[in-house]
């Protein structure tokens, strides 16, 4: 997985989770952060499409359950790749 990628990951589930970028390491989940509830994935959910400008899959929102998840999604999108970022 692209360094890059996961970085972007992690940072997004830690602005949606409003908790430290430390907290959430490249191995969370939904079964490692308590924040990571119902609406915890709603608002990472949002951040992702808010990021990519568009809206999620639904098949995309459902296999989405931990940061590397989140990396792959950027990854497949071309987003996490060094100069790839739109900000």
């Amino acid at each position: 997985m692209l360094e890059g990628a996961d970085l972007k990951a992690r940072k997004a589930v830690a602005s949606a989770l409003k908790c430290s970028l430390d907290a959430v390491g490249s191995d969370a989940s939904v079964e490692t952060l308590p924040q990571w509830d119902s609406i915890g994935h709603v608002n990472i959910i949002l951040e992702i499409e808010t990021d990519l400008g568009r809206q999620l899959l639904a098949e995309e929102i459902a296999s989405i359950s931990s940061v590397e998840d989140v990396a792959l999604l950027y990854e497949r999108q071309g987003r996490g790749m060094p100069g790839g970022e739109r900000y």
